[in-house]
């Protein structure tokens, strides 16, 4: 008999020692020591953010989508000068789950619609548990930032 449980643990293993998880962490390292390509990337994910449909009953992609805009303007704000409280490690970290967002080509495919973004979700949630307090910490100054500009 064929077992047709898929065991959530063992895709996410898969799906982060896969060649497409590892070529965008190679790919962070070096993106992150060149602004131009930062740039880009932030372009990219603009993009694919603001064309992803789906309903708002959709739960995780909205927080999906919610956590890929936190990770967004983080790294926006560091490479702008703005937020540099941070080590660069996580910056890359943050780089790493843009890049396997906007990748058009990862471990289930975009194309698939709203499945194609599991993998996506396993990388964000994969990098969040690396960085989470350092984006906190960002977060509550992005948040004072923005109390002392509607003064």
């Amino acid at each position: 008999m064929i077992d047709l449980m898929i065991n959530p643990n063992q895709v996410a293993k898969e799906i982060l020692s896969s060649d497409y998880f590892k070529n965008a962490r190679k790919n962070a390292q070096i993106y992150s020591k060149d602004i131009n390509k930062i740039e880009e990337i932030l372009l990219q994910v603009d993009y694919k953010l603001s064309n992803i449909k789906f309903d708002e009953n959709e739960k995780k992609l909205v927080e999906f989508a919610n956590n890929m805009k936190k990770l967004y303007n983080l790294v926006k704000s560091y490479y702008q000068e703005e937020y540099k409280c941070i080590d660069i490690e996580s910056i890359e970290w943050a780089i790493v789950a843009i890049n396997y967002f906007i990748s058009p080509v990862d471990f289930i495919p975009d194309s698939m619609g709203n499945v194609g973004y599991i993998d996506d979700m396993i990388v964000m949630y994969f990098v969040l548990s690396n960085i989470q307090s350092e984006l906190d910490k960002f977060l509550i100054w992005e948040k004072n930032k923005e109390k002392i500009f509607a003064l």
